[in-house]
């Protein structure tokens, strides 16, 4: 048995044996004889749909003297929360913004507002105050403090959605409509490299414990709400400075946006028992599959069913037949199409574009749920398994870099 500071002393000399979850699958898989000598650090992530995520921003609205308090204030639209700490005549704003939040843009939300702010974009803020109404080109580096803070995430399981009904239903998940008849299927997870599936007990996810969230250095802050023991998720803590636009994000939605959040952590192989829970594989994963009308529960695939198809799409514009093809780039969940129907890295391949398109421009093996009822193909995903592997593997390069410390306080 290693200890967790024997580990942290071999990553200082950077000694350190550090794989990636996929990484330390593949060994698995090819029932490889890992033994704790083996490796001492397996880095997870995950990337997708997280729906409890906010952001404490703070700055400089205006000079000192020009109002007392602040009343209402937007971010491209995005309505945020002044305060809670009072203006008390010094021109400064405080404010939260949650992820999920909706602008007066069309498809814009609290998660396209976080990462324009990482990307470095001007933001436009309008102030309402107590003496008028003040506009405002702002920058993340303009910001005294932006603290991003994920109340729950990183969920060790979700579920798939079908609709047994024999109509198609409206749901908060897509922008299109579910049809009946159970011939499609959605779901969330990224499955075996995410952290909770590979440490379901919270063994090494404890208070102060370091992760990566969205590309950045944060603090794991304890369970998230809505957590349980079957149902486990995180909640963290970090600043928005070092963030990386392309592993954050929002998902546009029939009901409105939702925000896309990455978090990777690292696992200890302390011992036989972290070894054994770092072994799960899709194959033994259930995937529950509930009636997306009441979130009910009443058969179960795995994750291997989920993600055995291609983890992005095949595109080929000549199939185009279509004199107007905005539907096709309006309704990406990402934006990600441009006027000439290539894809930008933007696309986390939700399999949207594959729904929409009636030419079939759009192509990948989507995988298939196998229930008691029958086969149900994946119309949407949404959580992306190649976020949730570089995620990992950055984490990976930093600890390899002996730049980390494990253990929590």
């Amino acid at each position: 048995m290693k200890s967790i500071e024997d580990i942290n002393r071999k990553i200082a000399e950077k000694t350190a044996a550090v794989w990636t979850v996929s990484e330390f699958k593949k060994h698995i898989r090819a029932s490889d004889a890992v033994t704790p000598e083996d490796v001492d650090v397996v880095t997870c992530g995950t990337f997708g749909v997280m729906s409890g995520t906010a952001a404490v921003l703070a700055f400089q609205a205006a000079d000192a003297g020009s109002f007392t308090h602040a009343t209402k204030l937007t971010l491209n639209g995005v309505p945020a929360h002044i305060g809670p700490c009072p203006n008390e005549n010094n021109g400064h704003v405080d404010a939260i913004v949650y992820g999920t939040t909706g602008s007066n843009r069309p498809g814009y939300g609290g998660g396209h507002l976080f990462a324009d702010l990482v990307a470095g974009n001007f933001v436009e803020a309008q102030i309402d105050t107590d003496t008028g109404t003040t506009t405002k080109s702002v920058r993340l580096s303009d910001m005294s403090a932006a603290k991003m803070i994920v109340t729950r995430g990183a969920f060790r399981n979700y579920m798939a959605f079908v609709n047994p009904s024999e109509k198609e239903v409206k749901t908060i998940f897509s922008v299109l409509p579910m049809k009946g008849n159970m011939i499609q299927a959605t779901f969330s997870g990224c499955g075996e490299i995410n952290p909770l599936e590979n440490d379901p007990t919270l063994r090494f996810h404890t208070p102060g414990t370091a992760a990566l969230v969205n590309g950045a250095r944060g603090i794991i802050l304890g369970s998230g709400t809505r957590a349980s023991a079957a149902k486990p998720n995180l909640s963290l803590a970090v600043d928005m400075h070092r963030m990386d636009p392309n592993l954050m994000g929002g998902f546009k939605m029939m009901a409105g946006c939702e925000c896309l959040t990455s978090v990777a952590t690292a696992i200890p192989v302390t011992d036989d028992a972290a070894l054994a829970a770092l072994s799960i594989l899709d194959e033994n994963i259930s995937l529950p599959v509930a009636n997306v009308m009441n979130r009910t529960a009443f058969d179960a695939a795995i994750y291997a069913d989920a993600w055995k198809g291609d983890r992005r799409i095949r595109t080929d514009p000549a199939k185009c037949k279509t004199s107007d093809c905005s539907r096709c780039r309006d309704l990406c969940p990402r934006e990600a199409i441009r006027p000439d129907l290539t894809i930008t890295k933007a696309c986390m391949g939700c399999l949207t574009c594959i729904s929409v398109c009636p030419d079939g421009v759009y192509s990948a093996k989507t995988g298939v749920l196998h229930t008691r009822a029958g086969d149900v193909p994946i119309v949407l995903r949404q959580s992306d398994r190649l976020r949730g592997e570089r995620i990992a593997l950055l984490l990976r390069d930093e600890i390899r870099s002996g730049n980390w410390r494990l253990g929590g306080i």
